[in-house]
C-alpha cells in the first residue's frame, strides 16, 4: 500500500507529463478494444446468420474425382431406413425461371426436392402446407413460397391456392401455391419497404417445387444422384452425418476411398469464424503497436523521473532503504501510469464501439475476457518498460546520488 501511495504522490506532482505519457497507452488500448469488439460482433452476426439459413441440414456429396458411382432415388429410402434417427432426407435440384407479373419478367430461383425438404423452413408455415410425398413423387405442379417472396411477387401473403405461370427454359408450367412459409419480421418489413418504394422487381425470389416436376416435365438431369441432404435432431448433426456417410459408402462399395464427403453449415461457419479470428487478431496486433510506442514513452519519462529524483533516492538509500524497495517503488509507479492509461483507453474503446454501432448492421460484442486482457496488458506494459529505469534507480550508489544537485 505504501508503494501505491508513493506512486500516486509522484504522479500528482507531474500531472501534465503523466497525461502525455499515457496518451500512447490509452490510444492503443481503445483501438484494440474497438477492433476486438467489432470482430466479436461480426463473428456472432455471421454465425447467427448461417444458423438462420442452415435449417440444421447436412449435405452428402459423392466426389466425382474419386468415383463414378452414383445413387438412384430409391436408394434414399434404404438410407432412411438404415439411419432412423434422421428427421428427413431429400434430393435437391436447382434451376431458375421467370414469372411475368404484368409489367416485368421476375427472376425466380427454383429448388426441387422431396417432401422432406420442408425441414428447410425452420420457422414453420404461415399458411397452407408443404407438398406431400405423393405430390413429390408424381411431380404435381404445386409450390411453396415464403411470406417475403409472396409479398414481393404478389403484394400479399394471402396466396394459398393461387395459380401463376412460370417459364423454365422454353417450357411453361402453371403452379398452384399450396403453402406460404413464415419469414422473419425483418424480411417482411424489407419486402413492404421495397413495395412502398416500387423496387420489388429488383428482388430475386425463390420457390420450392417437387423434385420429379423438374426432372420429369422439364427434363433436368436427376436419375444419377451424386448429392443429397439430410436433416437431423439438434446437436446430432455430426454423429448422424457420419452414420449416413458409412451407410452410403457400404451401399456403393466405396469404403476407405474418401469419395463420400460431408458438407454442413457448421463447417462453413467454422471456416468463416477462423478467418474472422485471424483478421481480427492481425488488425488488433497492428493497433497494439501503439502500446509498444506508449511503453517506450513510459520508459523515457520514468528514466527522466529517476534522474530528477536522484538526490531523493540517495537520501532514502542512505537512511537504509533496500534496493528492492526502490525497485518496487518505481515499477509500481510505472505500472500505475499504464494501468490508468489502460482504464481510460478501455472507456474510450467502449465509447468508440457505441459510436461504431450506429454505422454497422450488427452490434459489436464486448467480451469480459477482452476487458480482463486489457487490464493485464496495461499492467504488463508498465512492468516491462519500467524495468530499465527502476533497476537504474535501485542500483544507484547513495554517495554518488547525494552529490547530485
Amino acid at each position: 500500500m505504501e508503494y501505491i501511495k508513493s506512486a500516486f504522490s509522484s504522479i500528482k506532482q507531474n500531472k501534465g507529463r503523466t497525461f502525455l505519457t499515457m496518451l500512447g497507452i490509452f490510444i492503443g488500448i481503445s483501438s484494440v478494444i474497438t477492433i476486438l469488439s467489432i470482430g466479436n460482433g461480426m463473428k456472432v452476426f455471421v454465425n447467427s446468420s448461417l444458423d438462420e439459413i442452415s435449417s440444421g441440414g447436412v449435405t452428402i456429396n459423392l466426389d466425382p474425382k474419386k468415383t463414378d458411382r452414383y445413387l438412384e432415388p430409391e436408394d434414399l429410402e434404404r438410407i432412411k431406413d438404415a439411419v432412423p434417427e434422421m428427421q428427413g432426407i431429400t434430393l435437391t435440384i436447382s434451376s431458375s425461371g421467370t414469372y411475368n407479373d404484368g409489367k416485368d419478367d421476375r427472376q425466380l430461383g427454383i429448388t426441387g426436392g422431396t417432401a422432406d425438404i420442408s425441414h428447410e423452413e425452420t420457422k414453420g408455415m404461415h399458411a397452407g402446407r408443404f407438398f406431400r410425398d405423393d405430390e413429390a413423387e408424381a411431380g404435381t405442379a404445386v409450390c411453396v413460397i415464403s411470406q417475403q417472396d409472396a409479398l414481393l411477387l404478389f403484394r400479399t401473403d394471402d396466396v394459398v391456392d393461387k395459380t401463376f405461370t412460370v417459364d423454365i427454359g422454353s417450357k411453361s408450367v402453371d403452379l398452384m401455391i399450396v403453402g406460404v412459409a413464415k419469414s422473419s419480421d425483418e424480411d417482411i418489413e424489407s419486402a413492404k419497404e421495397a413495395i412502398k418504394k416500387k423496387e420489388e422487381a429488383y428482388y430475386y425470389c425463390s420457390i420450392y417445387v417437387p423434385y420429379a416436376l423438374l426432372t420429369g416435365r422439364f427434363g433436368l438431369a436427376g436419375d444419377k444422384i451424386t448429392s443429397f441432404k439430410i436433416y437431423t435432431n439438434p446437436g446430432m448433426a455430426d454423429e448422424t452425418a457420419l452414420k449416413v456417410k458409412s451407410v452410403t459408402e457400404n451401399m456403393l462399395e466405396l469404403r476407405g476411398e474418401g469419395a463420400v464427403q460431408i458438407q454442413s453449415f457448421a463447417s462453413i461457419a467454422g471456416a468463416y469464424t477462423s478467418i474472422l479470428d485471424v483478421v481480427t487478431l492481425v488488425v488488433a496486433l497492428i493497433a497494439a503497436i501503439s502500446l509498444v510506442v506508449g511503453g517506450i514513452g513510459v520508459m523515457n519519462i520514468m528514466t527522466v523521473t529517476v534522474t530528477e529524483r536522484t538526490r531523493e533516492i540517495g537520501i532514502r538509500k542512505s537512511l537504509g532503504a533496500r534496493t528492492s524497495y526502490i525497485l518496487i517503488q518505481f515499477l509500481t509507479e510505472s505500472a500505475i501510469i499504464t494501468l490508468i492509461g489502460g482504464m481510460i483507453g478501455m472507456l474510450m474503446g467502449f465509447l468508440f464501439t457505441k459510436i461504431a454501432e450506429n454505422f454497422m448492421s450488427f452490434p459489436p460484442a464486448i467480451s469480459p475476457m477482452n476487458v480482463l486482457m486489457v487490464v493485464a496488458i496495461s499492467i504488463a506494459d508498465g512492468l516491462f518498460f519500467g524495468i530499465y529505469p527502476a533497476r537504474r534507480a535501485a542500483k544507484m550508489d547513495p554517495i554518488e546520488a547525494l552529490r547530485q544537485e
